[in-house]
């Protein structure tokens, strides 16, 4: 993404089960940023294996539904929305993914894991696999929504991804925006350090000093990624958060203790997600946090 679109969202694929979980990315959904005459695509996927008659009946049920969908979300937001529903038949991943390529997608806003276990209602899910394949941003939504995103953060490493994740994660925030809270985790050779010939004192210092270096270089890079992305500082601050130990630790516990309600994620790889959700940072924070996630994978042909 170059530049920054201050006109809002443009496209949206919304993946909607037409559960009561439905109606929390909705809900989302029409408190994004959303440009005017920005195109929502609603889209049930029935599955392939039910018998003809009861598929007929699904998909002719399937079509009511997501009317009344798109009427209650048209009326719920402030601009001119075109809304299509697209009820589809077979494999609900590969149904979106073709529909994601066909449209210009923006955005993917999908359901994420509720009242079971994170671990074991999102693995192995037709989110997990949307999310693996797609080379878009995704916003998995979990939270019950009751006003824009307040309370955002983004958990990076020191490389070049904050370059996407940040203007992805400003871009669904609605003005005015909050200030994001910047989460850098680091392990240091002195986390655990044991030698008696090494003063304790010493250690300390040294873990303050690269805990310092660690924040300037977060800075320089939030910095150039505000100007890459065509960004005054007047429209999006940060501060930023350095915590010593392990990313998959330290970040759940400052989302929950800041009460983050939208975690920005970068993933790294030319196959976008595809190593996710098989033991990866990106993945493991995923179902560690609570909150919404935004997940913003590589750019065509960038590692």
């Amino acid at each position: 993404m170059t530049g920054f679109d201050r006109a809002g969202l443009h496209s949206l694929l919304v993946p909607v089960d037409l559960t009561p979980a439905s109606d929390r990315v909705l809900g989302r959904v029409a408190r994004l940023p959303l440009a005017e005459r920005a195109l929502v695509t609603l889209v049930h996927v029935v599955p392939s294996n039910l018998a003809t008659r009861e598929q007929r009946s699904a998909e002719h049920d399937a079509r009511q539904l997501l009317e009344d969908e798109a009427r209650h979300l048209a009326a719920s937001v402030s601009v001119s929305l075109r809304i299509r529903s697209v009820v589809k038949v077979g494999s609900a991943a590969r149904v979106i993914a073709e529909l994601s390529r066909a449209n210009a997608v923006d955005l993917i806003v999908l359901g994420r894991g509720g009242g079971r276990v994170l671990k074991d209602a999102f693995l192995g899910s037709t989110a997990e696999r949307v999310m693996r394949s797609s080379k878009l941003p995704v916003l998995a939504v979990r939270l019950s929504p009751h006003a824009a995103y307040r309370r955002p953060a983004m958990a990076i490493d020191l490389d070049d991804s904050v370059a996407r994740v940040l203007p992805w994660l400003v871009r669904v925030l609605a003005s005015p925006r909050p200030q994001v809270e910047v989460i850098h985790a680091f392990e240091s050779a002195f986390e655990h350090l044991v030698y008696p010939s090494v003063p304790s004192d010493e250690a300390d210092d040294r873990r303050a000093e690269l805990r310092q270096e660690a924040s300037r270089t977060l800075e320089r890079r939030l910095t150039a990624a505000l100007a890459q992305a065509q960004l005054s500082a007047s429209e999006v601050s940060w501060k930023v958060r350095v915590r010593q130990g392990s990313a998959r630790t330290a970040v759940p516990k400052a989302v929950k203790q800041g009460n983050v309600d939208l975690l920005a994620l970068g993933t790294q790889g030319a196959s976008g997600l595809a190593q996710a959700f098989l033991g990866s940072v990106a993945g493991d924070l995923l179902r560690a946090v609570g909150c919404d996630v935004l997940v913003v994978p590589p750019r065509d042909g960038s590692a």
